[in-house]
């Protein structure tokens, strides 16, 4: 039986089990769609040098350190940030489905990105997949801020563009805001980032995760429009399948039944 995971710290929330082992069922796969936690780096290393799995969706806190262990990356932003490895009998491989989910997703919310400043809150590896996804995708201009101002500025040299800026306080510019920081973040961080930004200038608020966050609940509260990471959690995994298992069950597999299945 091949044996699949979600590996992170933390991963009791993950929805993926679901997804997966319900694909497995519906095409017949001797397969098995796992949870492992790894409290530490060191942990989560010797899981994957291990080489004890098919395929593993990785999560935060450890995006940015699985590269140094790898065989091969597939394409530029997986360089950087993987979240996807397939194990090719004994060679690993590292992915990035972000950019895909994300802009599957944008896609499929229909709305008109046109005059409006996108504000990109974090400054880790989904940030920096997000912001060459809209550099390529879209003419807005791009900002970001975060929970640390001096991590931020780092963060904007290191890309090394003139397309992106750091956030300037108190602009009365309509946003669109997406955020990049993890469920993790507590009300004091939130209400600190959020401070300066008036509710009124949110005319769309896309968080990441699937799940609320204190970000989401705040602004839900003041009746601005939210949209939670659902979908491109849903694309993201569709990503994964048809990397582990080379697009043989790509026109068996519909968006929409996913959804269902995890709205139920």
């Amino acid at each position: 039986m091949k044996k699949c995971y979600v590996v992170g710290n933390p991963v009791e929330h993950s929805l993926s089990p679901t997804i997966f082992n319900y694909l497995f069922k519906k095409n017949n796969i001797n397969a098995q769609y796992l949870k492992y936690n790894a409290k530490n780096e060191d942990e989560f290393l010797k899981f994957i040098q291990s080489k004890k799995f098919h395929g593993l969706n990785i999560t935060l806190p450890y995006k940015k350190r699985a590269h140094t262990i790898i065989d091969s990356t597939v394409d530029k932003i997986a360089s950087n940030s993987i979240n996807c490895i397939k194990n090719n009998r004994g060679i690993l491989r590292g992915y990035n489905t972000d950019e895909y989910g994300f802009l599957k997703m944008i896609k499929n919310l229909n709305y008109n990105f046109n005059n409006y400043d996108i504000l990109i809150l974090g400054n880790g590896g989904s940030a920096s997949t997000i912001f060459h996804a809209l550099i390529n995708e879209l003419n807005n201009d791009l900002f970001i801020w975060g929970r640390n101002k001096t991590n931020v500025v780092k963060f904007i040299q290191e890309l090394s563009s003139n397309r992106i800026r750091l956030y300037e306080k108190n602009t009365n510019k309509p946003l669109i805001i997406i955020n990049c920081i993890s469920l993790d973040i507590d009300k004091r961080s939130v209400n600190s980032i959020l401070k300066n930004i008036s509710h009124n200038n949110i005319k769309l608020f896309i968080d990441l995760n699937y799940c609320e966050t204190q970000f989401s609940k705040k602004l839900i509260g003041k009746k601005c429009n939210v949209i939670l990471g659902l979908d491109m959690f849903i694309f993201q995994a569709l990503k994964s399948f048809d990397i582990w298992f080379d697009n043989q069950y790509h026109n068996k597999i519909s968006f929409q039944e996913v959804k269902a299945l995890l709205n139920k």
